[in-house]
Order: structure tokens, then C-alpha cells, then sequence
């Protein structure tokens, strides 16, 4: 019999958003082009993907709904295992890979800004459900107050993102 996941601890934050983006990273692989590269990268898997959520060489690039919001809600949580599904409280959420080898998560809106945040994270290799919602409803002109949520477990192999919600005006943005 296996026991359920249970979190481990919990930090709520204020982190920026910029450009409708927030990139997430503990470490970078910025290849021959520190400038851009995984930058651009990551938000292309976004928005091909049609995830809202990239990842390039250790960058996972989070879309918003919103042009910028310098204090946006964001709850990091760490588990002992896969954490229980809740993904109808969600508007959209995703399951990534993230490496952390050194410890540590870092929150950076895009387009550089001095608003780079972080929080404390165990060294390890992780599976992130990245979890958002309160993204308003663009037809009627409802007002975004998005909140997010990050949920890190131990993995022992590599996976591919996966999509578990999509908010359904993504393709109205």
C-alpha cells in the first residue's frame, strides 16, 4: 500500500509579471545566445504548444492573460509525491519538468526589469504542475486577477509537458 503525497512546506509570494509573461528558472542553459535564445524558445513552445507554459534549457516562460502585473500572486508548494488532482479549481494547468541542481527558484517578469524574486527551493530534479486561475473572461470585458500555483515533486525520469486544463480563451487573446 502506498502512502498519499503530502506537502512538505508552502511560500506565497508576490512576484512581477511583464509582457504577459513570468519566466521561471533555477539554472539556464543559455547556449550560444544568452541574449534571446532561450527566451525566444521558451515562449515559441508556449504558444505552439498552446500550453501557456514553455520550457528552453532550463527556462519554463509562464504566459499570463494580463500585459503586466508587478504583484502577482504565486504560491510554490513542495510534495513528497505527486500531489492530489484539483484541476477543476483551475483555469489552466500544466505539468512540466524543472531541474533545480544548485537549489533555489528564480521569478523574472520578461523584458528585464529589477523586479526579479525568488524562493527557497532543496536542491533536486522536480515535475512542476503549474496551476493558474481568476484569468476574467475577454468577452465581456471582465478584469484579469490572476493567481498562480506551483507544485514541485521529486521525479526520477524525464517527461514530456503535458497539458492537464486549458482556459478556454486562450484563443481569443
Amino acid at each position: 500500500m502506498t502512502s498519499a503525497a503530502e506537502m512538505i512546506s508552502a511560500q506565497d509570494l508576490a512576484v512581477a509579471a511583464d509582457h504577459g509573461q513570468i519566466y521561471i528558472y533555477s539554472h539556464v542553459d543559455w547556449g550560444d545566445d544568452p541574449q534571446d535564445g532561450p527566451y525566444l524558445e521558451a515562449l515559441a513552445d508556449a504558444k505552439d504548444s498552446k500550453r501557456y507554459v514553455g520550457s528552453c534549457r532550463g527556462l519554463i516562460d509562464l504566459i499570463t492573460p494580463g500585459q503586466y502585473n508587478w504583484k502577482t500572486p504565486m504560491r510554490v508548494e513542495i510534495w513528497t509525491g505527486e500531489p492530489p488532482a484539483d484541476t477543476t479549481e483551475w483555469d489552466n494547468e500544466v505539468d512540466i519538468d524543472f531541474d533545480a541542481p544548485t537549489g533555489g527558484i528564480t521569478f523574472e517578469p520578461s523584458g528585464g526589469s529589477a523586479h526579479i524574486s525568488g524562493a527557497s527551493l532543496p536542491a533536486g530534479r522536480y515535475r512542476m504542475r503549474v496551476s493558474g486561475r481568476g484569468f476574467g473572461d475577454p468577452s465581456t470585458n471582465t478584469p484579469s486577477a490572476d493567481y498562480y500555483r506551483l507544485r514541485l515533486w521529486p521525479r526520477l525520469q524525464d517527461s514530456p509537458a503535458a497539458l492537464r486544463r486549458s482556459w478556454r480563451h486562450w484563443g481569443s487573446r
